[in-house]
């Protein structure tokens, strides 16, 4: 409902540019080669896990796209992997997103931490700030492609804990416990197309970011 009432009324008032926000949650649960590619998204249903978010946040860009064919508008959407920032929720719960939750548990570490699943799934994750540069940088030149916007990257759980714990100058142990709470294997996908509309962008390495993180958790 909300991707309908917002891109009828941007359309209604003449918005001349809408940017959506996706999520490679939206890309289908296993493919053939990976990285996913943009070609890749309607080639099977999203992951069990996230299934009916995905569909949702799916169908914006089937919406994007028709508006663009039947009206001629210069809409386009972005999908990012997974995020993390020094302005995401620091509160213990089911709020906080995975990177996040980890710093926070190194940070509280008395000498272990526990973490879900196996620690075997892969996962790209961005520096929030990376995302809204990109963002900026589309609105300001214009750009109305669409397309992936994701670090290169792409760690299992474990790498990604044991390099936090080493740039961090940490020892905790990692327990891992609830291993079929392992969720989707993968999803990572290509920004290759990125590349060629802005070849000089840089990510924000995940030893940096994590550390601008790390140091505004009280």
């Amino acid at each position: 409902m909300i991707n309908t009432h917002v891109l009828k009324a941007s359309y209604k008032y003449k918005v001349e540019r809408f940017v959506g926000i996706l999520s490679t949650c939206i890309y289908p649960d296993t493919v053939q080669s990976y990285p996913m590619e943009e070609k890749d998204l309607f080639s099977g249903p999203p992951a069990k896990t996230n299934f009916s978010y995905g569909y949702a946040k799916r169908c914006l860009a089937v919406q994007i796209n028709a508006y663009n064919e039947q009206y001629k508008t210069k809409y386009n959407y972005l999908t990012p992997c997974n995020l993390y920032s020094e302005y995401d929720n620091f509160d213990l719960g089911n709020k906080m997103h995975f990177v996040t939750a980890l710093l926070k548990k190194i940070k509280e570490s008395t000498g272990e931490i526990e973490l879900l699943g196996t620690g075997t799934p892969l996962r790209q994750f961005m520096y929030a700030g990376d995302l809204a540069r990109v963002i900026v940088e589309v609105v300001d030149k214009d750009i109305t492609e669409s397309f992936n916007v994701a670090c290169p990257e792409n760690y299992t759980i474990d790498e990604l804990a044991t390099r936090a714990l080493g740039s961090l100058n940490k020892s905790s142990y990692i327990k891992y416990i609830n291993p079929e709470l392992d969720g989707q294997y993968r999803k990572d996908v290509s920004s290759e197309k990125m590349k060629q509309i802005m070849p000089g962008f840089e990510f924000t390495k995940y030893e940096e970011g994590i550390k601008r993180v790390y140091d505004k958790i009280s």
